[in-house]
């Protein structure tokens, strides 16, 4: 195997992917026998046959060289646990890329739709990976002929190219409440400054995540337990949110066990057993099936600058005001929309 290298290659197919999907057989087949608890059963989830099933298996282990079910008649089948860190540490490594992955898929298929002379417009926007602008960029291409190009990035990094002029569109999010940090401290100079607009702001809620049976009853807990909190990069409204929270409690925050790039890293790392808790938006903890505690809020700025809107940005506006994406808004767990009148209260 060590002679051997990693192949990356699209496909145009029936269906559609989402977010960090991307198929290899090896991690489909140990997820559905993971999930099934038999290898009939998951021949059956992977449209096979037990034997094909089976032989597939045999073949990995014997290309692996290492045990990856365990399974004798009557029982159960189940993974060795060298077989549940691989498929732990493959899904986080999906959720880490996850919004690249999306951007690349939803460039890729506008490539194709080039090549069949479909034409369309076309709209870059660096942006903190959320799963609300990931429904726009959806909304915009199926229904509006609209390119969003997610560009993922840090906060500070939308801020400072919205400042600098290096975009004239970014999203970036903000913990609610007073602070003098220099990321929210220079976003409020920008949104003050009236050179841009807010087209869209969403009020997100953020609270700790962990498995039902093991749900911190707030920070002290965490701190006082010394659990493996998966954290943010420095500098993120979800970090700077757990460091105001613990500075109200009168308590040093540890260092996080593992910093993630994205919410939803952070809830993937949880379920996947590789943490014991995040700090993190709902709708993450939500679509990893976590239970969340309620702790703060943050906001999601999408601002633009206040120039003459070109076809794409007048595009933009009426995919915001779009109902089929205020429907799929809705549906997002802890996503509150607000007028962007509000947007840069605290």
């Amino acid at each position: 195997m060590r002679a051997q290298g990693v192949h990356l290659h699209h496909a145009l197919q029936s269906g559609r992917q989402h977010g960090g999907e991307l198929g290899h057989p090896l991690f489909e087949l140990l997820a559905a026998v993971q999930a099934s608890g038999s290898i009939q059963r998951a021949a059956a989830a992977l449209g096979g046959s037990y034997r094909q099933v089976w032989a597939s298996l045999k073949r990995w282990e014997s290309g692996l060289g290492r045990p990856l079910v365990v399974w004798t008649q009557g029982h159960p089948a189940r993974l060795t646990p060298h077989a549940q860190a691989l498929l732990a540490e493959e899904r986080l490594l999906r959720a880490r890329h996850a919004p690249q992955i999306a951007a690349l898929r939803a460039e890729l298929e506008r490539l194709f739709e080039f090549a069949a002379g479909d034409e369309t417009l076309r709209l870059e926007l660096p942006a903190v990976p959320d799963p609300a602008l990931a429904l726009l960029r959806e909304v915009a291409a199926e229904r509006h002929g609209l390119n969003l190009v997610l560009q993922p990035c840090a906060g500070a990094d939308a801020v400072h190219a919205l400042a600098q002029g290096r975009t004239a569109l970014a999203a970036f999010a903000l913990p609610e409440g007073p602070g003098d940090e220099p990321v929210p401290a220079a976003a409020q100079a920008l949104l003050a400054s009236g050179r841009f607009t807010t087209l869209l702001a969403l009020r997100r809620t953020l609270g700790l995540m962990a498995a039902p049976q093991a749900l911190p009853g707030g920070v002290a807990a965490v701190v006082a337990a010394g659990l493996r909190r998966a954290g943010r990069p420095p500098g993120s409204s979800a970090e700077l949110g757990w460091l105001r929270l613990c500075r109200a409690a009168g308590l040093a925050p540890p260092a996080p066990a593992r910093v993630e790039p994205t919410h939803e890293a952070a809830a993937t790392a949880v379920a996947q057993g590789l943490a014991d808790t995040a700090f993190g938006c709902e709708t993450a903890a939500a679509a990893q099936g976590l239970a969340f505690r309620a702790l703060a809020h943050d906001r999601l700025l999408l601002v633009a600058a206040a120039a003459p809107a070109d076809a794409a940005r007048e595009t933009l506006d009426t995919v915001l005001a779009d109902a089929r994406w205020r429907q799929a808004l809705s549906a997002l767990p802890g996503v509150e929309p607000l007028p962007a009148t509000e947007a840069a209260d605290s």
